[in-house]
């Protein structure tokens, strides 16, 4: 208990009660939630008389308070009490919640263990902590209301200064009961406490001599080859890939991975499908002592199996961000030290490792369904082993994929047609105002962007230009399809060239484009990311300059044709473009393109950024402006 008084002066004559705690005691209370939670303890008085929050202080009144540490601390971290799995007099075994540090762990444990002294003594233990940090304090004349209560509860965590016990050798080592060792925010698991001095002495010379054994439970990308197979292999009576380790198999470490040294064994729990990993694998991982989660981490990175999670060493799944770290201590097993004896102390895996894992699956045969479907829409007969990472697409088995509600013809020479891309399609819509319009397709491929506008636009035209004669070829075979040869023409151009085909100098209002942006050095690991890809053609998808290579030719093709002093030019003042960029892209595709107006970018239909438009200026450009030609 601290007793603390002060004489109300000039300066704070007229403050509130609350804010002259805050102001000089917040070494004392700490936090907002604190001072609030102290007055509402009845600790502070003035002049003698239990004060309010938002009692008026005048100059000479006499701020008393008497700040109860054990209440305060028990106010925010005793709250919420911890799943113990084992406990006694000298140490217990806990389990960390996802989300919390261990500092904020570290708080906890008092309000959740057994006591080995007084209760009455945790006050004392708990002013020992060096808690000399500054908290925020409030700014305006405002009351903390009670709906503040959890954020401001994650303030004070931030307020008090102390080391993390994940390295108990620097952390915390003068509090009990103490963590032997640590897990990541974003994890959960069992955690060794010790409750004694001399057990804390113990369990930490056990600790880093190895004599606990901790399993960790983690899902990770993709499934571990058997050695000599080849391509997987699905068992039809049991449904397992047979090329792969199967549930209860245990993975010989590669000695040569990263960190491979840390760790003991590795044993598969489940395989299953996955539309974006092929499979995700829920691995029971066993490092050796005093090694962590972070090491069977960089060792699955080392190997193309990263832990799904967002932190480092990690990789997530598109349907699975914001979701934490899927690597949990399910297990520690360790001979007591006084007892003599062995204990095991487990939890079951976190609910969400399950329902990922169904997730993944219900997706999976939904996309099988779907897939399925497609083939007899194409007028081929369902193959039930086809294998989306191993066959052909099925678009190109059955020669013609859907886009924007349309069915267009693609081959070998062409892109298959994203939904992404329809993105591009809605936004030119949007762009012509519903009025006649001259679009221009760069890249066109199949003509599916191209055609798809003009079928939505009935009083506009357009032309498509692409550097492949044979995906000209079904462009041309799509705009007979759908009778579109009187307002689209399909023409031999190159992006980085336009002004090297001169049917093209029109003045067209709207530019459309998906150039290539795939990073073509790294192309051969792409490949194999992305299902599929290995079968379209490289020019369509691959790019120089880490993908941006084919941004800067079309800059350049356009920045020449704003410098024309011909009348007629390609694009038309005032006019639009329209490109598609991949994930993480904008902001270097703004930049390439800065002599034009940036007017907005959009998102797919997965939430990722999409699309940019760009206006082309009506007044002149400078030449400082230009982006030079590249060659």
């Amino acid at each position: 208990m601290k007793e603390l008084q002060l004489q109300v002066q000039d300066e704070d004559d007229g403050n509130r009660a609350w804010k002259f705690v805050l102001a000089h005691w917040k070494t004392v209370v700490k936090s907002r939630e604190h001072n609030r939670k102290c007055f509402k303890r009845g600790e502070v008085t003035v002049n003698g008389e239990v004060a309010e929050v938002t009692r008026l202080l005048v100059k000479g009144d006499w701020v008393k308070i008497r700040f109860d540490d054990r209440a305060a601390h028990e106010s925010v971290y005793g709250r919420e009490k911890l799943d113990v799995r084992y406990d006694d007099d000298e140490l217990a075994v806990v389990v960390k919640p996802s989300g919390k540090t261990m500092v904020a762990f570290g708080f906890m444990l008092p309000f959740s263990v057994s006591h080995s002294c007084p209760v009455d003594g945790l006050a004392d233990q708990l002013d020992q902590l060096d808690l000399d940090t500054e908290a925020h304090a409030g700014s305006g004349d405002v009351v903390v209301e009670e709906d503040q209560e959890e954020d401001d509860a994650e303030d004070e965590e931030d307020n008090f200064d102390i080391p993390s016990n994940i390295s108990p050798t620097v952390g915390q080592q003068h509090r009990l009961p103490c963590a032997i060792h640590g897990i990541e925010k974003a994890a959960n698991g069992l955690v060794l406490v010790a409750k004694t001095r001399p057990m804390r002495a113990i369990l930490l010379k056990m600790h880093n001599e190895g004599q606990f054994v901790r399993t960790f439970r983690i899902i990770c990308h993709g499934a571990f080859r058997k050695p000599d197979t080849d391509a997987a292999v699905v068992d039809d009576t049991t449904h397992q890939h047979t090329s792969y380790y199967s549930p209860g198999d245990s993975i010989p470490i590669d000695t040569t991975g990263l960190d491979a040294e840390y760790l003991k064994s590795i044993r598969v729990v489940h395989l299953t499908p996955s539309n974006e990993a092929g499979l995700i694998s829920t691995l029971d991982i066993t490092p050796c002592s005093p090694y962590l989660g972070v090491n069977i981490r960089r060792y699955l990175l080392s190997q193309g199996h990263p832990v799904v999670g967002d932190s480092g060493n990690t990789k997530p799944l598109k349907a699975n961000r914001n979701k934490g770290l899927f690597s949990a201590v399910i297990k520690v097993e360790f001979k007591h030290p006084v007892a003599d004896k062995i204990i095991v102390a487990a939890f079951d895996e976190p609910a969400k490792f399950e329902q990922l894992r169904n997730r993944e699956q219900r997706a999976c045969v939904r996309r099988k369904a779907e897939e399925l479907e497609e083939l007899r829409k194409g007028g081929v007969e369902p193959v039930s082993t086809f294998d989306r990472k191993a066959d052909k697409p099925i678009a190109y088995q059955i020669g013609e994929k859907e886009f924007y509600q349309m069915r267009f013809k693609v081959s070998t020479a062409t892109l298959i047609p994203r939904s992404s891309t329809e993105t591009l399609v809605k936004a030119a819509i949007t762009l012509s105002q519903q009025r006649p319009v001259k679009v221009l397709d760069v890249g066109t491929g199949s003509g599916c962007l191209l055609l798809a506008l003009l079928n939505s636009l009935p009083t506009s035209t357009g032309v498509g230009v692409d550097i492949s004669t044979e995906a000209l070829e079904i462009a041309n075979i799509n705009k007979n399809l759908y009778s579109l040869s009187d307002r689209a023409s399909f023409l031999p151009g190159d992006l980085g060239d336009l002004q090297g085909t001169p049917e093209l100098f029109q003045s067209f209002d709207i530019l459309v484009c998906n150039p290539p942006y795939l990073d073509g050095a790294k192309a051969d690991r792409l490949k194999t990311l992305f299902a599929g890809t290995e079968h379209e053609p490289p020019v369509a998808l691959f790019a120089e300059k880490e993908g941006y290579g084919a941004y800067e030719l079309l800059a350049s093709s356009l920045s020449r044709d704003l410098l024309t002093d011909n009348p007629c030019r390609i694009m038309a003042k005032g006019g639009f473009v329209v490109l598609e960029i991949g994930s993480g892209m904008g902001a270097r595709v703004r930049e390439i393109f800065t002599f034009l107006r940036f007017e907005e970018a959009l998102k797919d239909n997965q939430d990722s950024e999409r699309c940019l438009v760009f206006s082309i200026p009506i007044t002149a450009v400078a030449p400082s402006t230009i982006v030079p030609t590249v060659i």
